[in-house]
């Protein structure tokens, strides 16, 4: 598939931004299609999930949601090519780098100063998200005081784990090694999605009164800031190509469809099935803590978030790393010396204002922003620039409707940014609203007493 030309994006003579041609992975290393797979539903599939049946209700109905999401899908799988064909026309490896290639070094600087600030943001909350879930276990089964027991309070917890289970994860130097570990943060959610199907048929009166269409378009709209916040996996999806086995974009192409696939019907799901158990007007920001039993059912699919979050994590640490380095001199960049004081430093960073200042929603809501811009914008303009270099005075037709599509993904990515913004910045003024992007409002709050 491809969106500029019918011929290969390898431009044999020059390279664009004047480093190396990504190195294409030997026959005993790098990922195949399943392991690609694994790699973008683990990066993209999160957090996100369980705020989808809140987002349902808040958008105004089942029907409207799912349209929604669906066109807006077309779009973020398109752009997940298009950025991974660009990357083969700069020869480059990471989102930063294609940028520089097709827009100049202003570019790599902006980018990757962006995506490292999303990234440690991400980071963030994965840290406070895995101290929610062990406390909603702890609270659950051990009782509201077990902060007052220092091996169960949640700073010791949350520390012990992350140290154990993402610390060893985070110095890997290739992405494609971390495809084992996603290949359990998928069946963590494939579970968590299981738990939220069984938890419903097991209700009294399901399925509760719901709403099938918004009352009004602003209303339907609201569901946009949690897509992108959903289905932000976009700033991992160069580096998730470049370690493919045989860098192929029509591997790519169906890779990136079947791994979108998966997390539509994910969302849908959860969506669907949470919203309908709790009905209008009454579904909770996480829809986990909307269950009130205590079987090992539901405990296991708690913990299993945190496991999530365990394993995207390093995928995430290691694109803001590389943005981050990419930023400095060559010689600080390949340095492996630099690569894990930088992994170390970025570790305990996230750590440790996780653990004492656990309430940055807002801040994460702002960058919410940045998830619209790295999923419509940046790809948009990438497409644009491709077309124009390869075709300046737009003569042949597909490179004009490569051009149009190039202009419409910015736009809507222009759109989307600000409705993110605007929705983030009345969050901001309004605290006792409970949607915000992709996160509850309670995120952080300590269960002990």
């Amino acid at each position: 598939m491809s969106f500029l030309s019918g011929e290969p994006l390898i431009d044999n003579t020059t390279e664009l931004t004047g480093e190396n041609p990504p190195q294409r992975a030997s026959n005993n290393g790098g990922t195949g299609i399943m392991g690609t797979i694994f790699l973008i539903v683990n990066a993209t599939l999160g957090a996100g999930l369980l705020n989808f049946p809140l987002a349902f209700d808040k958008s105004g109905g089942i029907v409207s949601a799912v349209i929604i999401q669906a066109i807006l899908l077309i779009f973020i799988t398109a752009a997940l090519i298009i950025l991974a064909e660009c990357s083969d026309m700069t020869k480059t490896s990471s989102m930063q780098d294609t940028l520089a290639g097709l827009c100049g070094p202003k570019a790599l600087v902006i980018c990757g100063v962006c995506v490292t600030i999303y990234a440690f943001g991400c980071c963030l909350t994965f840290v406070i998200i895995i101290g929610d879930q062990f406390d909603r276990v702890l609270a659950t089964f051990y009782g509201m005081d077990y902060c007052h027991h220092w091996f169960l309070s949640r700073n010791f917890v949350t520390t012990i784990s992350c140290i154990i289970f993402i610390l060893p994860l985070s110095f890997f130097k290739r992405l494609d090694v971390l495809s084992y570990a996603s290949t359990l943060g998928c069946l963590t959610i494939i579970y968590v999605a299981w738990v939220v199907i069984y938890e419903s048929m097991r209700t009294e009166d399901y399925p509760k009164p719901t709403q099938v269409w918004p009352k009004n378009a602003t209303q339907a709209l609201q569901i946009i800031p949690i897509i992108c916040f959903a289905y932000q996996s976009h700033m991992t999806a160069i580096p998730t190509y470049a370690c493919m086995k045989d860098r192929n974009l029509s591997k790519f192409t169906i890779s990136s469809i079947i791994s979108m696939c998966i997390c539509f019907v994910a969302y849908t799901v959860v969506g669907i099935f949470g919203y309908q158990t709790f009905g209008s007007g009454k579904v909770p920001s996480d829809i986990l803590q909307g269950y009130t039993d205590k079987s090992p059912t539901l405990a296991v699919a708690i913990v299993a978030l945190a496991v999530k979050n365990f394993t995207t994590y390093p995928i995430v640490l290691f694109c803001g790393r590389n943005s981050l380095l990419g930023l400095c001199p060559t010689e600080i960049e390949t340095n492996p010396t630099v690569r894990v004081v930088v992994t170390l430093l970025w570790f305990v960073a996230s750590l440790v204002i996780a653990i004492f200042i656990p309430d940055i929603s807002p801040v994460i809501n702002f960058l919410g922003t940045l998830s619209a811009a790295f999923i419509f914008i940046c790809p948009g303009i990438c497409l644009m620039q491709s077309v124009l270099r390869r075709d300046p005075s737009l003569y042949l037709n597909k490179n004009r409707f490569s051009m149009l599509m190039a202009i419409v993904t910015t736009a809507l990515g222009g759109f989307v940014a600000g409705f993110v913004f605007v929705q983030a910045l009345d969050d901001f003024n309004k605290p006792e609203k409970t949607l915000i992007t992709g996160l509850s409002r309670n995120l952080g709050a300590s269960l002990c007493v």
